[in-house]
């Protein structure tokens, strides 16, 4: 309570005008019609085109249909930002650490500039965590008997599962370019995190409301796990780190151990599912996969609270509570102190040696 009181008596830059378009219900609007019909046109559209030019594989068809195709709506997010002036400065949170400065921004609602710890190591973090926690929830379908896997790949496939680790690359990154990038952005400055942190995860769950096989179960799966991403968002100052994650639950599950990711099941896998086996239970869902059971819930509240214990750790649980508009004036009260203290200090030490003494 004291803490909030603190933050409450911060105030407001004075120089930073607000316009409509950081209004909340305002950006939850925007963000449903940009993506579920500017941005699903355009990838519709010219990914029908693709699909009808050429005679595809089952296994090439399917990839290219649910993976490639989401590159249209990384360029429609690109459009966005690039066009609209306001929204430029959510740009920098995509870009490469310390490229970002080279990003000018000429927006009066650029008040604080967020760490963007965009690098390989992030990246790499990210696929590691996607692998175990997406790993885990296999791992326990298995030993608890809901599924059977068996080997079948050759090496003549390796240049079609190379094509769709780069093809999930992309549409794992343009699912979170939307959340944890335009709609987080979005919200954030003028509304404190911990708002954006759930209004990701709700979002992200209803997003895949008409996939094949959804549940109650999956749906709220998929919030944790929105929910557990963005704060992984905050904390690490990297979306780059996201994307990774992201990228390796979707590519473990579809394409190296052949099971539904969110209802959609690939053509080609390293292991594939015995067709005789796959029972839906807590443990495991046969229509929607892992994300609709208990496990998944399970490895996305824990990374979900370990994020939260470090940030306990480093003295950063306050941030949640501000926005991205106090923490600049928290800064700027913090810098003009310390500069007030400075220009004192030589006042203190005037005198000669005897006064001193």
């Amino acid at each position: 309570m004291k803490q909030l009181q603190v933050l409450n008596e911060i105030p407001e830059i004075q120089q930073t005008k607000r316009f409509k378009g950081n209004n909340l219900i305002w950006i939850i609007i925007l963000v449903i019609a940009l993506y579920m019909f500017f941005a699903a046109f355009l990838q519709m559209g010219l990914s029908a085109a693709v699909l009808r030019a050429y005679d595809w594989s089952p296994a090439m068809y399917f990839i290219l249909e649910y993976y490639t195709g989401v590159i249209w709506d990384i360029v429609a997010l690109a459009l966005i930002i690039l066009i609209v002036k306001k929204n430029r400065f959510i740009g920098r949170s995509f870009l490469p650490a310390r490229r970002e400065r080279r990003f000018r921004i000429r927006v009066i609602e650029d008040t604080y500039i967020a760490s963007n710890d965009n690098t390989v190591r992030m990246l790499l973090l990210g696929i590691l965590l996607g692998f175990i926690t997406n790993f885990f929830c296999i791992a326990c379908a298995l030993l608890h008997g809901d599924i059977k896997l068996y080997f079948d790949f050759s090496a003549s496939q390796i240049p079609v599962l190379i094509f769709a680790l780069i093809s999930v690359f992309i549409q794992s990154t343009g699912e979170e370019l939307w959340t944890r990038g335009f709609m987080y952005e979005r919200i954030v400055i003028h509304y404190p995190i911990w708002v954006a942190v759930a209004v990701n995860g709700v979002f992200f769950g209803l997003m895949h409301c008409f996939n094949p096989g959804v549940s109650v179960m999956a749906v709220t799966g998929i919030a944790i796990c929105g929910i557990s991403y963005s704060l992984v968002r905050w904390y690490t100052g990297s979306i780059w780190v996201t994307m990774g994650i992201h990228t390796m639950w979707n590519f473990t599950q579809n394409f190296i151990f052949g099971l539904p990711n969110s209802g959609l099941v690939s053509e080609m896998s390293i292991f594939h599912l015995d067709a005789a086996t796959g029972i839906s239970n807590l443990i495991y869902d046969y229509a929607f996969g892992v994300e609709a059971a208990v496990p998944a819930l399970l490895a996305d509240g824990i990374l979900g609270v370990a994020v939260i214990l470090l940030a306990k750790r480093d003295g950063r649980l306050g941030e949640l509570l501000m926005s991205y508009e106090k923490i600049a004036a928290k800064q700027k009260a913090a810098e003009e102190k310390t500069g007030a203290e400075y220009t004192e200090a030589p006042a203190d030490i005037t005198g000669t040696p005897e006064e001193q003494n």
